[in-house]
């Protein structure tokens, strides 16, 4: 490790601890502040400086060997000094100094480097995600990535199942720009309990967010179905991330509903 390095670390230790023992100056104060800048190394010493001083001086000629060899084995460990009292005449190469500076940050944190190269990755995917028209292909593509198995029946409706409820994922509207989640409970409502069903979707949709409730028609039987439903106008289009993004979440508040229903009402 580079000399200047320890005693970087030393200096910052020793902060550390004179700020330990004002623990009665107030918060805010110069001790604090100082301590949040934190501690700076001590200059270091211009090693070609040192040499044109110290040969002058110097009887023999092993002592200048030594310095040169000194100065040539500093000379990869002041990068930032360097640049704070004024240029060499021999600068090292911006691809040493990135090296330099990524060996200091992998010290730091050894996960540093990747963490940052998976940041950049992510913020370019980003970049090129932009609003597009939503179909049945994207949202095929949406559920694949979120790991949610489905079916699709032969008019091209896209369904997913669950062992309590199905969730219906489609675009309505005359030019197919509303994304619609639509979740039916599997267990339906009798008709003589049709009251109690609709207060429990009015206590759903006063209390909760998102996910309108409602009482279907009733069946052949009589009873009545229970939808949750989801609608959203993505008319000037929707990104992937986003599209991904109501999926995940309106199928997550697909299965609280019909969690929530059983014990409230089935």
């Amino acid at each position: 490790m580079a000399w200047w390095r320890s005693r970087k670390r030393d200096a910052q230790q020793e902060a550390i601890a004179e700020a330990i023992a004002e623990v009665d100056s107030e918060i805010g104060g110069t001790a604090e502040r100082a301590q949040a800048r934190g501690s700076q190394p001590n200059a270091v010493p211009n090693p070609r400086a040192e040499r044109h001083e110290d040969v002058q001086e110097a009887d023999s000629e092993e002592y200048e060997v030594e310095l040169e060899f000194a100065s040539r084995e500093l000379r990869h460990d002041l990068t930032a000094e360097q640049l704070l009292l004024g240029p060499e005449r021999e600068q090292i190469s911006e691809v040493d100094r990135w090296h330099l500076i990524k060996r200091d940050l992998e010290e730091i944190d050894p996960d540093f480097i990747t963490d940052l190269e998976q940041i950049a990755a992510e913020a370019a995917e980003q970049r090129t995600d932009e609003a597009s028209p939503l179909d049945a292909d994207r949202i095929v593509a949406a559920l694949r990535h979120l790991d949610i198995r489905y079916l699709v029946d032969e008019n091209g409706g896209i369904v997913a199942l669950w062992e309590r409820h199905i969730v219906q994922v489609r675009a309505e509207g005359p030019d197919a720009d509303i994304l619609v989640l639509r979740a039916r409970a599997y267990q339906t409502v009798p008709r003589e309990w049709a009251e109690r069903g609709y207060a429990a979707m009015n206590e759903w949709n006063r209390t909760r967010r998102f996910l309108k409730a409602y009482l279907g028609e009733p069946t052949e039987s009589g009873a009545l179905p229970v939808f949750g439903e989801i609608q959203i106008p993505v008319r000037p289009g929707i990104t992937t991330a986003l599209l991904e993004e109501l999926i995940d979440c309106g199928t997550a508040i697909s299965g609280t509903f019909v969690e929530w229903l059983e014990g409230e009402l089935l």
